[in-house]
């Protein structure tokens, strides 16, 4: 590859394609051993312009990351663990099990009760959100990492947004509309994929002869058809009725779940 065509990190040097786990809008994301560094995307003779464009995307993601968890020791649970915002660059845990899309496409179906705990990780990783007032805006299964020993957790918090401290979270839309209930929705999506394997490509801001630039709830008869069979059509079906699970929110699939759990025992 032409030596203009490859990546720069802070430093200057070029980046190593092979160290290169992601890119997106505007950033990459690169492995030096056990840690994930996200970055701008940065070429040899980017204009001023466009780098400081990609540079404040990382800097508004490092203030998610700053509600999240401001102690960088302390790391929390079904969120990648960030270990710190050095410049304008994002270190993170490095997930060596990659991105859940890419584990259900290359494996079997995980077995229920790992079904369950994957359930649970990610249900309380979009709480653990809601309660520091961020909504995702993006719960998709690319944005949702493995570890060695099969755990999930969030990542990406390119798309989020910050709300102020005692808000409201149930009331609340940003600036794109999008809220905890559209969070949750998206995470059904992210339920009915685990349970089936099957990606259904839907997006929040699809509107047909509409601003597809503002996000909306989508309807239910543009999800799909949950099988009668399924162990968490319950779940799946009221995360995809808007405000299903009342002033609860996420709490309210982490209750479904111990009931589920509690019938396992009986």
């Amino acid at each position: 590859m032409n030596a203009l065509h490859h990546f720069i990190d802070d430093e200057g040097h070029y980046i190593k394609s092979h160290t290169i786990l992601h890119t997106g809008n505007g950033v990459v994301v690169v492995q030096r051993e056990d840690v994930a560094i996200k970055m701008a995307i940065v070429y040899k003779n980017d204009m001023l312009e466009k780098v400081e464009e990609n540079r404040s995307k990382i800097r508004r993601e490092q203030d998610v990351w700053r509600r999240i968890q401001p102690n960088f020791e302390s790391p929390v649970e079904g969120i990648v663990h960030c270990l710190d915002l050095p410049g304008d660059t994002i270190e993170m845990r490095y997930m060596s099990g990659g991105t859940l899309s890419k584990w259900l496409k290359s494996r079997a179906r995980p077995s229920i009760d790992l079904q369950r705990e994957w359930f649970r990780q990610l249900t309380i990783g979009v709480h653990n959100l809601h309660q520091r007032r961020i909504i995702h805006s993006d719960i998709l299964s690319r944005n949702v990492l493995l570890d060695g020993s099969l755990n999930l957790a969030i990542c990406d918090f390119g798309a989020s947004s910050i709300m102020p401290i005692g808000t409201i979270m149930a009331d609340t839309v940003d600036e794109y509309n999008c809220s905890i209930w559209t969070d949750i929705c998206q995470l059904g999506l992210v339920f009915y994929e685990i349970v089936t394997g099957r990606e259904t490509g839907i997006s929040l801001y699809y509107n047909s002869g509409g601003d597809n630039s503002v996000a909306r709830f989508p309807p239910r008869d543009v999800l799909p058809v949950v099988g009668k069979r399924i162990w968490a059509r319950d779940i799946i079906e009221t995360c995809w009725r808007e405000r299903g699970y009342g002033a609860a929110g996420a709490a309210g699939i982490l209750a479904k779940l111990d009931k589920f759990q509690g019938r396992r025992h009986r």
